[in-house]
């Protein structure tokens, strides 16, 4: 449907919006206040007019357009909401355009394939704020320049997935600040494609490593060229972007889902013929580069050891 289709249905819903931008048309969630307590004060709710599927990224109220007319509409059925109600609902008038009716259609079942994120999401966070960034020696400038926010209601760092040849959104990662705590928004979102940093890079040595946090970490201290993975496990997609650098320094976390990253990778460097040089994380007694000080994590890099030698490597 178009925005203004959309629009019209909101305003005969009396869901209040701000604005639009592109397909996705922005308002204050109504789903608000029966998960959090109160209304939604800072519009956080999206909803895209080509698939009808919608989003708040505060308080996760989430659905088809449907479900939406159901939810505000209260039409109930024996086993929960009248998807047949409410699609007679939006199609009073019995006039819909060919999008109109594809995104009336959509049921909920299908809702974690239709999700549809832009920048414009991204709008519900903010900058992280200066005790998070110090907590793990990170820079304002270095958070900024990998585009890394702030989630303010749940302390959680919003770290962008992007596709690395367009750099569209693809979503982000969530990273707990005071706990251990990740979660992918979308569901489902295909992080195993993405190389975090790669966005950023102009040639010379890559320094691979699992966490896009070490990635900023880097940076702060003045060393370019981090890409992190998204975790340990490395896809074959991302091997071939890795691949293309001038020359590949291989850093996951020196514990066992690290050791067993680096032979994935050392590996690779045979299947797919690149060298790669493994960080050299003897005479520290941290786990990840993020918690090395600028002179350890140069001297890791200056005598790694290249993917020949790597076996006969054993970390402290």
């Amino acid at each position: 449907m178009t925005v203004e289709e959309l629009q019209g249905v909101l305003d005969r819903l009396g869901v209040e919006y701000v604005g639009a931008r592109g397909s996705e048309v922005q308002g204050f969630c109504p789903g608000h206040k029966e998960r959090v307590g109160h209304e939604d004060r800072n519009p956080s709710w999206y909803i895209n007019a080509e698939t009808g599927a919608h989003i708040c990224f505060s308080c996760q109220f989430k659905g088809t357009l449907p479900y939406l007319v159901a939810y505000v509409k209260q039409l109930w059925a024996e086993n929960g909401f009248d998807f047949e109600q409410a699609k007679q609902w939006l199609n009073v008038g019995g006039d819909l355009s060919e999008s109109f009716a594809r995104a009336t259609n959509k049921k909920k079942e299908i809702f974690d394939d239709i999700v549809h994120v832009s920048e414009a999401s991204l709008a519900a966070f903010v900058a992280p704020p200066l005790e998070a960034l110090r907590s793990r020696g990170l820079t304002a400038e270095a958070a900024a320049k990998h585009g890394i926010l702030w989630d303010a209601r749940l302390e959680n760092w919003i770290i962008p997935i992007r596709n690395p040849h367009s750099q569209s959104l693809l979503g982000w990662q969530e990273k707990g600040y005071r706990g251990r705590f990740f979660r992918n928004r979308p569901t489902g979102v295909k992080k195993s494609t993405s190389i975090f940093g790669w966005d950023k890079y102009t040639g010379g040595p890559i320094i691979v490593v699992e966490s896009p946090l070490d990635v900023v970490r880097l940076e702060s201290v003045g060393i370019s060229g981090g890409m992190a993975t998204f975790g340990s496990i490395v896809s074959k997609e991302q091997l071939k972007i890795i691949r293309l650098a001038d020359k590949v320094i291989v850093a996951m976390d020196a514990d066992d889902a690290g050791q067993k990253s680096s032979s994935v990778i050392s590996d690779a460097t045979i299947e797919l013929g690149f060298e790669a040089w493994f960080f050299n994380y003897n005479g520290v007694d941290v786990k990840d580069i993020g918690a090395m000080s600028k002179a350890e994590i140069l001297h890791g890099i200056d005598t790694a050891r290249h993917s020949i030698r790597w076996s006969s490597w054993e970390t402290v």
